[in-house]
């Protein structure tokens, strides 16, 4: 009998009571888990190790959380949490903008990390470390300009068939847009929509978020500007929507 697939999750914290409590919880959760207190035992994990999930501290000695979310993003599109503590909020924005997929901020509840978990694994199935991926489905497609956007296996692809990664926040950015479109929407709506939680005082967090979505998006659209910004108001995503 073929036994189901277990995700295996590597986690990063030079706290060794933190990294004690969270490999208990998520092996509870039934989850394959690996634990590194610094970058060195992080690489020498991911190198020899298939990995659905990284755990980031971004507080460490030697390399920072940072530069691990750049060198792994550039390699894989693998899922990434990074973790922050009440005072790095910057770090934590920065953290996003450059690739992670979600954040938990300390002290967190394992339920609260585990939740967190399980939603990026959804989003970023298929992808492992160095990179892994899977077919794009048949179901749910919705087209615009020159692309498909997979809304059950969370990929979007030209029509020519090239994958165009990304992160779960720029994913449900899109599915927000696609699902909504010549409509204006607001920073704090796009901002609930991405996250599904208030962030007090970075609502102009989208900006960047957006402007990433666009640089993706130009190629293929052979420069068009799918998302028009809507002076004091927010975004509007302007293509004609088709769904399959």
């Amino acid at each position: 009998m073929n036994l189901p697939t277990t995700e295996t999750i590597l986690v990063l914290d030079d706290d060794p009571d933190i990294r004690e409590e969270v490999r208990d919880a998520l092996t509870d959760e039934g989850f394959n888990v690996f634990t590194a207190e610094n970058g060195a035992k992080l690489w020498a994990l991911a190198k020899s190790n298939h990995i659905d999930l990284f755990v980031l501290d971004l507080m460490l000695p030697g390399e920072s959380g940072l530069s691990l979310v750049t060198r792994i993003r550039q390699e894989s599109d693998v899922g990434i949490i990074i973790v922050t503590g009440k005072t790095g909020e910057t770090d934590r924005i920065v953290g996003l903008e450059i690739g992670a997929d979600d954040y938990v901020s300390k002290p967190f509840s394992p339920r609260e990390l585990i939740a967190r978990v399980r939603t990026v694994l959804r989003r970023t199935r298929g992808n492992a470390y160095p990179g892994m991926t899977r077919e794009l489905g048949d179901k749910n497609i919705i087209g615009f300009g020159n692309y498909f956007l997979d809304m059950e296996m969370c990929q979007l692809r030209t029509t020519d068939g090239e994958e165009i990664h990304l992160t779960t926040a720029e994913y449900n950015l899109l599915k927000t847009f696609v699902e909504r479109p010549k409509r204006v929407l607001s920073r704090e709506f796009l901002m609930d929509a991405i996250h599904g939680r208030e962030w007090v005082g970075y609502d102009r967090g989208v900006d960047g978020l957006v402007s990433r979505l666009r640089r993706k998006l130009e190629p293929a659209a052979n420069k068009v500007q799918l998302v028009s910004t809507v002076r004091g108001l927010g975004y509007m995503f302007v293509s004609d929507v088709k769904r399959n």
